[in-house]
């Protein structure tokens, strides 16, 4: 990693620490029940899975049929956005025969997009373009456009474009529905923070976005997914004031939002972190280098593990019953990662 990224990444990060000083403290959801007071541990490890075919942060990542997606990303240093520094790549690893990286048919080039998965295949949402070239000054503007990969055609198919361009955004999918939350609008040098939610129903192919009850909050860099038929949305960037470690949770069958706990943290903990639901618990992996498990009885988040470089822009997405992946995402120290982490669940 060079120099320039190393210093860039501080630098963000500091402003963020001192901002947020001030301010108020992309799946299926697993609905499996754990066994009254189980108290599963956490390891988090490095596996001999091929690494990535590119370092990337801020991509779209999901699993879906046993096959690892990702699309997109940034490849630039920190903070310097081109046509040149956005990847418009598709590929895929199989996971039950993980021996090499599949290139598949590319797209748009996007980073600060979602990626969801959708029975055999997966669906990418949103992102942002760069216009500009690189060291000219930034052009950026935001995507609606919503895909879904035909696995059998190998190609990709249109949905309804979203109501709204939308980055910087969190995506979950729960009951053949996908729900779109936070983000902005880049528009060149104008910025629109989103105050809106919405649906859509993938099982219907006459389906429009459909508005949820507005969150009450505006964030951006935040992390969405589905654990327990609710869709928690963790962390971000407030578009009031810096970084936050709040959880908010939308319930579909009420149309109604909660606030959740915070995060065990300081406000900058939130910030590009990435969460999955395995085995009935819903945990997150965060910038401090720390994975967090929920425990809904005493409503607080708890460190189950800690694992040394810590990423964040990264995915966290399934591979076994017990295991999860760490994929992508950077560090302040070392840069962008290539390997990928496990995360395993073991019991006593």
């Amino acid at each position: 990693m060079n120099n320039k990224y190393q210093i860039a990444l501080l630098l963000f990060l500091a402003l963020c620490l001192l901002t947020g000083s001030l301010a108020s403290s992309a799946e299926e959801p697993d609905t499996a029940t754990p066994p009254p007071h189980s108290s599963p541990k956490v390891q988090v490890t490095t596996t001999d899975l091929p690494e990535l075919p590119l370092e990337l942060t801020s991509f779209g990542g999901a699993v879906a049929n046993g096959t690892l997606f990702i699309y997109g990303g940034h490849s630039g240093t920190a903070h310097s956005y081109s046509t040149a520094e956005q990847s418009d790549q598709f590929w895929a690893l199989d996971l039950k025969a993980p021996k090499e990286w599949k290139q598949l048919p590319s797209g748009p080039r996007l980073q600060g997009l979602v990626m969801l998965p959708y029975k055999d295949s997966v669906v990418r949402i949103g992102g942002f373009t760069a216009r500009n070239a690189e060291g000219e000054e930034h052009d950026l503007h935001s995507q609606s456009g919503v895909s879904r990969f035909d696995v059998e055609k190998n190609r990709w198919l249109d949905l309804p474009p979203l109501p709204e361009p939308r980055s910087s955004l969190s995506a979950a999918v729960a009951d053949d529905h996908i729900f779109v939350i936070g983000g902005w609008a880049l528009k060149g040098e104008a910025t629109q923070w989103h105050g809106t939610a919405w649906k859509l129903d993938l099982a219907d192919p006459n389906a429009t976005w459909q508005p949820l009850a507005n969150p009450a909050f505006k964030r951006r860099a935040l992390f969405s997914t589905a654990h327990d038929g609710k869709i928690h949305v963790i962390g971000g960037m407030n578009a009031d004031g810096g970084p936050t470690t709040r959880t908010d949770v939308y319930d579909p069958k009420s149309d109604s939002w909660s606030q959740g706990p915070n995060l065990d943290g300081k406000p900058i903990t939130g910030f590009g972190a990435a969460a999955h639901s395995l085995g009935g618990h819903l945990y997150v992996s965060t910038i401090d280098g720390n994975v967090q498990r929920l425990n809904e009885q005493s409503r607080k988040w708890e460190i189950v593990a800690d694992y040394d470089p810590a990423r964040f822009f990264h995915v966290m997405v399934p591979w076994t019953n017990k295991q999860m992946l760490l994929v992508g995402g950077a560090n302040m120290s070392i840069g962008k990662f290539t390997e990928l982490d496990s995360v395993e669940i073991t019991t006593d």
